[in-house]
């Protein structure tokens, strides 16, 4: 699927009070070797979350974080302990693989498992998805999460 379509499909099942202010992003870098770009997340224009290959590589030497699921040569999660206080993600945490590879998984998904999943990725597009309730919401904030989700759940309920 074209990532035009991908983002449309996306933006499409955005929560109502989202539907303007949060957008998708991906690039490819002409002339680059192994399709190196990246994903990020925009929040009224100005970017909250990036997904670049780049960082990936630069940070922990491969291409995928393990919790995304991918099948590219991955790196361990992040411990909770080792984060930087107030990021929302760490630099190289998750790179265009994870983000592009999760966007088109979670289209098939039934948006049950994907709030239920281990998958941050799968679980922050479900966290914007209108079909996710306050409630459930709510009890989400409670749990602990990545950053990322609680960012999410933030700008949802705002």
């Amino acid at each position: 699927m074209k990532w035009s379509k991908l983002r449309k499909e996306l933006k499409d099942r955005l929560a109502d009070n989202l539907k303007d202010r949060l957008d998708y992003h991906l690039t490819t870098y002409k002339n680059s070797t192994g399709y190196l770009g990246r994903a990020w997340i925009t929040w009224n224009g100005k970017e909250i979350l990036n997904f670049s290959n780049q960082d990936t590589w630069n940070e922990f030497q491969s291409y995928s974080n393990e919790l995304a699921e991918t099948h590219y040569i991955s790196h361990e999660g992040i411990k909770m302990t080792d984060r930087t206080e107030g990021k929302i993600m760490e630099k190289g945490e998750f790179s265009k693989y994870d983000f592009a590879d999760n966007a088109f998984r979670f289209l098939s998904l039934n948006v049950q498992d994907a709030i239920k999943s281990n998958n941050p990725i799968l679980k922050a597009l479900a966290v914007v998805d209108k079909r996710i309730g306050k409630r459930t919401l709510n009890e989400l904030n409670k749990a602990e999460n990545h950053p990322m989700i609680k960012q999410l759940i933030e700008l949802r309920t705002e």
